[in-house]
Parts: C-alpha cells; structure tokens; sequence
C-alpha cells in the first residue's frame, strides 16, 4: 500500500500530498490476547501487565505465512539455527503452506530441532489467533510487502513483532512495537536476539498493544478518511483545506501547475505524462490523446446538454418509522380499529345467540 503511493509518487511525478492513502482496517476483537479472556468481563476490561519472562522461561516466536521466496522464507531457514543456539530458551512454532516448506523441513531434520520447531502447515484466518497467542514474539521477514496485515493482527494479539524494513512495513506500527531489521540473515538473527532480551528484561509492554491497535486500525477510522478523501474530490471540502491547510502557491496537483494556477489544459497533462518514463511516458501519452479523442468524438453525438441527471434515490421508511408517522397523523387510528373489532364480535356473538 505505501509502497505503491511511493511508486505511484516517482512514476507519475506527483505531489505526495495528492496522494491518499487509506490503511486496512483490523477487527481487532478477533485478535486480543490471552490475558483479555482471563478477565472478568472479556476483552471489555482490560487487563493487568503481562507477566515478566524469567532467564528459563520459553518464548515462543511466530511465524505465519505463505512459504515463497518473496516472504523471506530462505532467511527463515538460515536465521533459524542461528536464533535457537544463541538462544536456548526460545521455541518456533511456523504456520503456512507454499513451496518452500520442504527447505524448512530438510532444515529442522539436517539441525535436528524437531523439539524446539514446530509446523503446523496451513491455517484459516479464523484459526490465526489461536495460533498467535501462544508466542511472545512474531517474526516477519518478508523480502517485500505493501502492507501486511498479519504484523497488525499480532501486535494486536499482543505480540512484540520483529520484522524486515522494506515496502510500507517501516509505517504500519509504531516504534515501540518493532524491532525492524535489514533483509538479511545477520540482521534478523541480530533483531531477534534484541526482541528476545527487551522482553526477558522487561523493557516491553505488549500487554497494551492491543487497545493501540484497536484505536489506530478501527473501521470507523478507515470509513472516515475514505469519506474525506471523497469530499476532497467533489469539493465538498475546499482545495487548501484537504491539502492540509496548504496555501494555493503551495500547492502541486493534477490541475494545478507550479504557481498554483488552475489549468486543465490538455497539454500541461501531458507534459507530466511524458516524463513518467522512456516507454511508460509515450504510452501515457498516447493513452490520453485516444481518450480526448473518444471524449470528444462522444461530446458531438451525445452532447452533455442532452444527458439525464441521475435523480436522488428514494429513501425507504422503515416500517415501524411509517406505522409511528400514521399513528402522530391519525392517533385515533387505533380506537377506530378498537371500535370496529368490538363491534363485529358483537354481531356474530347475536348471530349466535338467534340461531340457538
């Protein structure tokens, strides 16, 4: 996700500010720790601090992914030999199918760690936290990703995430639930060891990551910066005020030049188009000039003039809202009907009666 804004940004030769940029939202009620369920009322009251991890005491590291290449799984295979001999203490538990499951399997079989490495193969979403919770740490040594969800969903399960600095990874959790590392075996090797001593000496509060999560990856969040991004586009909101307040000269959009004045010329746009790349450049070129041709071969044939205005969508009235409306215009409405059945049982009670 970043990392197309980044790519987006360089290849299109735009302004950053132009560009926004809505996260995924986390259900974070289906990814809380272990300690939430011990509480009394659920995940609504939070609990007390985590536990301290003693010098003996096991930790657990995570690992949930699909096994390619692109997800790091050869720096897995060669960080994790590593990790266990500088670590006695520490265990793996790894969840994911792919390709690279058999270069994990010869490497657990080649160190003899069948004790200390667990696979659990492939897992459903919904089975992730249950996995999740039995770590301490979560290792994601991806060697590209645009986002990546799953760091969100362990940190907010409670876990101290050690991960690679590539992609949008580096923006999606604050500092102090990361411990970031190079694409590398020695640095993963060397971030994990510094998780694992942070969270034997304390120096960590996982046991509040959970409520962080549940306040920056929200759906209401998400809902509310996608309506502004909306509001910016059809002006609902003013040019300076969803460019955050930028003054016009300061600011560099699709329709505004350098100086910051409006143009929608034809050939201001394709001046930037062209510079977006030897070959992608051209193409783009080529790609605007066919569409204001089209534009306006369809402007001749089918003027805008002659073109119907969508009407507004009618609201529907729920059906207790419309019994409620009849009852405030007729509130006798219900005496009436009252008055009606009492009369009619009347009748077929002397019905009776005369026919006995």
């Amino acid at each position: 996700m970043f990392e197309s804004k980044e790519n987006t940004v360089l290849r299109a030769s735009l302004d950053p500010s132009m560009v926004s940029v809505i996260p995924n939202a986390v259900v974070a009620e289906k990814f809380r720790p272990l300690s939430h369920d011990a509480s009394d009322n659920g995940h609504r009251t939070a609990p007390g601090p985590r536990q301290p991890i003693g010098p003996d005491d096991v930790i657990t590291i995570v690992v949930i992914s699909r096994l390619y290449y692109n997800k790091g799984t050869d720096l897995l295979v060669a960080s994790i030999p590593r990790i266990l001999a500088a670590n006695p203490n520490v265990r793996f538990i790894i969840a994911g199918n792919g390709p690279k499951a058999i270069d994990l399997e010869q490497m657990i079989e080649r160190n003899v760690l069948q004790e200390k490495v667990l696979m659990t193969g492939g897992v459903r979403h919904e089975e992730v936290r249950d996995v999740m919770v039995k770590g301490h740490i979560y290792l994601h040594p991806s060697l590209m990703e645009a986002f990546g969800t799953v760091i969100v969903e362990a940190a907010s399960c409670g876990l101290y995430v050690v991960c690679t600095r590539v992609g949008g990874i580096p923006e999606v959790l604050p500092t102090h639930m990361t411990e970031f590392a190079a694409p590398e075996e020695d640095d993963i090797v060397a971030a994990t060891g510094r998780a694992i001593r942070k969270l034997r000496e304390g120096k960590v509060r996982t046991d509040l990551f959970h409520n962080q999560v549940k306040q920056m990856y929200s759906w209401t969040d998400v809902a509310q910066r996608t309506e502004r991004v909306y509001d910016g586009i059809s002006g609902v909101i003013r040019h300076d005020e969803f460019y955050q307040g930028a003054g016009a000269a300061g600011v560099w959009s699709a329709t505004r030049g350098r100086s910051g004045v409006q143009s929608f010329a034809l050939i201001e746009r394709l001046k930037r188009y062209y510079g977006c790349g030897i070959w992608a450049g051209k193409l783009f070129c080529l790609c605007v000039i066919v569409d204001y041709l089209l534009y306006v071969l369809l402007e001749l044939f089918a003027p805008r003039s002659r073109v119907d205005i969508c009407k507004d969508w009618p609201k529907k009235i729920p059906k207790d809202t419309r019994d409620t409306k009849q009852k405030e215009v007729d509130p006798s409405r219900d005496d009436n009907n009252l008055t009606r059945k009492r009369s009619s049982r009347y009748r077929r009670d002397k019905r009776d009666v005369r026919d006995e």
